[in-house]
């Protein structure tokens, strides 16, 4: 298979740009992704590393519904298609979890921005990155002029931890840091605007300002409702985000937040309190010191 015909199948899943990039060997120190550093021993036959672009629309700012996670679920799901159908025609490839931008930045790929993201001419910052090893396609050279962002700061000013700096990305300091687990702390709750993560910096990013915003679809809209969600009725969103973000009651809990936050459904959030689990009984509290006025709250404040 040639370099376009890979791209072209690519493309039927979504992907739309592939780049051929060397395998190579990172320095990860702590490692806390459990990424891999040294494809070639886990894949030796590996001749290039197909790194695959799945760009997505953004929702409008206000929308609480994830757009990213939405987009990396459905890549996620597209990138297993496609390495099935380059079986089914003959190319070996497997899925691999590298340091996909250090991949990209070492390959003369993208620009890097302050808040650690990658961006692209045609798609800004809303792309979903994923990494296949791919056997007997050879990579291929690239040189895109990688445009810093100047003297820019909008996202340095903006982001609610304190992440970006001049020096750069802190990820310790970045709310999705603290947003793994379901339970969140206080002042994690004070700032959220989406499920699951923080899209803040993306959203004030001038590299994205040209991206058209679209709505959820109504499904969608009806999945992620509120009353729904804080009576425990998670499945349908969960389908929409994937299940490995969104356990332990981890989207009532933050619709928990989100109403209160919003003085809806005061009844319905009370209920929560002996819920099985513990974030949502936190979110539940939090909620009940909102609806009471009282500005204590658990947690560092930033």
């Amino acid at each position: 298979m040639t370099h376009d015909e890979f791209s072209l199948l690519a493309k039927q899943y979504g992907f739309e740009r592939v780049y051929f990039t060397e395998p190579m060997k990172f320095d990860l120190g702590g490692n806390r992704f459990n990424l891999i550093s040294d494809v070639k021993k886990v894949c030796p036959s590996a001749d290039s590393i197909a790194v695959l672009v799945y760009p997505y629309a953004p929702f409008t700012p206000d929308e609480h519904i994830p757009s990213y996670y939405i987009a990396s679920n459905k890549a996620y799901h597209a990138s297993k298609e496609f390495i099935r159908k380059l079986g089914n025609e003959g190319v070996n490839a497997e899925k691999v979890d590298i340091p996909v931008k250090l991949q990209l930045a070492k390959s003369h790929i993208g620009s890097i921005c302050r808040n650690s993201l990658i961006a692209f001419e045609e798609y800004g910052t809303r792309v979903v990155l994923l990494s296949v090893a791919v056997e007997g396609i050879l990579p291929k050279k690239y040189n895109e002029k990688n445009i810093g962002c100047g003297s820019c700061t909008a996202c340095m000013d903006i982001c609610p931890g304190g992440a970006i700096n001049e020096q750069g990305f802190t990820f310790g300091k970045c709310l999705r840091f603290y947003m793994n687990p379901a339970d969140h702390p206080d002042y994690i709750r004070d700032v959220q605007k989406t499920y699951l993560g923080c899209e803040i910096c993306q959203y004030i990013c001038p590299r994205n300002k040209f991206l058209a915003c679209c709505e959820p679809s109504e499904d969608m809209k009806q999945a992620f409702d509120l009353k729904r969600l804080i009576s425990g009725n998670a499945s349908k969103a969960r389908e929409y985000v994937g299940r490995n973000f969104s356990g332990n009651g981890k989207l009532t809990a933050e619709a928990i937040v989100f109403a209160a936050r919003e003085g809806l459904y005061r009844d319905e959030i009370r209920n929560c309190l002996d819920s099985e689990f513990e974030a949502v009984r936190n979110a539940a509290l939090y909620a009940e010191n909102l609806f009471a006025g009282n500005t204590e709250k658990n947690g560092k404040s930033i």
